[in-house]
């Protein structure tokens, strides 16, 4: 890969990670509407991403004033429904913050206790200086703890690299990493602290982290159909099978309970849609089951004014409440807007960023104004970008294969990318979306690859 290239890609190291109310209940008195009032406006926007060869399979799930909607989509066979069930990745770390927020209410933590106390005697807990990891900063990626732990793809089978990662292992990565940060001093993202968030809590419940989130939130909480464990053989005939960002099956990941609060969650749309009502119901001042622990992990814990973090909740700078995830053949979001009273889930089954993209269009939708769904290039268009470009230190190869386009770089693989408009695609797996450049005689001229804040642009080799 040339080095401009290289400076744009942000591979994932790990993909399981990685928004004033009423006081009207909002819980639904029926079931989801499968010929709801947007069932049209959905179909809208999901129909490119199917036809574009995006997703394979995925649902979508909406509150709005106390009505349920789910529609199911799938490229080939019979869609999902509410009741299929999908990987929640990283958006398991919301039930971990729930968790969390309950054991303060029973008095059993402090949320500025340290994580050492419920761990046993003679483990080592890393620390800077006299600064030390609690649970508060677990909960809010503020413990200096890198993503992932430094081992976990080494200890076994690199498509399901948390399967097999033990206490022992646990503590031997506690005694031996250095803190990126000092605890408290910046927020980075980490699987590593959240996984030790739930192992920790599992712990002071007394039966693990699994155990525990079953009977204190999903039993409560009547959600029979999420799991943290081993999902059960009848249950698990309703598993959708999950895809790669290139269409191609992959195993599902498995937790030990080291990690498990991490992502190791397997839910329908039917079960997130009700655990989003309820956290409705608390935003509003309802006082159902789990309400008081539901408003705890809801309070902004940083002094921004703009997005913050609850515990496990991100919120944005609208004041909506969201987490998404993503797994080896899977990507999940699940959101809710207290003020409007509304709630979008999106359970894909192929593990791409751009199910986030559509939950952004299905908030859109639920405000009246829904955006352009996603124009997708033709045939001749797609065959148009096919060819050699010239980029600093190295020559990129554009493609198609199966309808998709690839770009190929020095030295690796090809990558696929998706469309998200006629010139425009993006690449999961560099976190880069490219453009094709157009001269006045509508011929191809160039593409300009972006990544963050960062552009490189590549002229087009003339046809030889």
């Amino acid at each position: 890969m040339s080095d401009p290239v290289r400076a744009l890609a942000l591979v994932l190291l790990a993909a399981c990670g990685g928004s004033t109310s009423t006081t009207k209940p909002v819980g639904p008195e029926k079931g989801p509407d499968p010929d709801g009032p947007h069932k049209a406006a959905v179909a809208a926007q999901v129909k490119p991403y199917i036809e574009g060869k995006i997703l394979t399979s995925v649902v979508v799930g909406l509150i709005e004033d106390g009505k349920r909607e789910v529609y199911g989509f799938a490229a080939t066979g019979a869609p999902p429904t509410g009741h299929s069930l999908f990987e929640l990745g990283s958006a398991t770390k919301v039930y971990t913050g729930l968790l969390l927020a309950d054991a303060v209410q029973r008095k059993e933590v402090d949320l500025d206790q340290p994580v050492s106390d419920l761990l046993p005697a003679g483990v080592t807990v890393p620390t800077a200086g006299k600064d030390v990891i609690t649970l508060r900063h677990l909960a809010l990626h503020a413990s200096g703890l890198p993503r992932i732990p430094k081992t976990l793809f080494a200890r076994g089978d690199a498509k399901n690299p948390y399967a097999n990662f033990s206490e022992d292992d646990l503590y031997l990565e506690l005694a031996t990493v250095k803190l990126d940060s000092a605890p408290g001093e910046k927020i980075v993202y980490s699987n590593f602290g959240v996984g030790l968030l739930g192992f920790a809590l599992g712990r002071k419940a007394g039966p693990g982290y699994k155990a525990a989130l079953a009977e204190r939130i999903l039993g409560p909480l009547d959600l029979d159909e999420t799991f943290a464990g081993t999902v059960p053989p009848e249950a698990a005939k309703r598993i959708v099978p999950g895809t790669t960002v290139a269409l191609e099956p992959t195993p599902r990941w498995t937790f030990e309970d080291t990690l498990a609060g991490a992502g190791s969650i397997v839910s329908s749309a039917d079960d997130q849609l009700a655990f989003l009502a309820a956290q409705l119901d608390a935003a509003t001042g309802g006082k159902g089951t789990l309400r008081p622990q539901m408003r705890l992990a809801q309070e902004a814990q940083l002094q921004n004014d703009g997005d913050n973090e609850g515990l496990g909740w991100q919120i944005d700078a609208e004041g909506r409440f969201w987490h998404n995830g993503a797994t080896a053949g899977y990507h999940s979001y699940i959101g809710f807007d207290p003020k409007n009273r509304r709630a979008v889930v999106v359970l894909a089954a192929t593990s791409t960023t751009l199910a986030e993209w559509l939950a952004a269009a299905m908030f859109s939708v639920l405000e009246g104004s829904p955006k352009p769904p996603i124009v997708l290039p033709t045939e001749a268009q797609l065959a148009s970008y096919v060819g050699k470009y010239n980029a600093s230190g190295g020559v990129l190869e554009f493609g198609i294969d199966a309808g998709r386009l690839t770009v190929q770089v020095p030295n690796s693989p090809p990558f696929v990318f998706a469309p998200i408009g006629p010139r425009a695609f993006w690449g999961d797996d560099l976190q880069m979306v490219v453009e094709f450049a157009v001269d006045e005689k509508g011929v191809v001229s160039g593409v300009a690859m972006r990544s963050g804040k960062e552009q490189v642009y590549a002229e087009r080799q003339a046809a030889p």
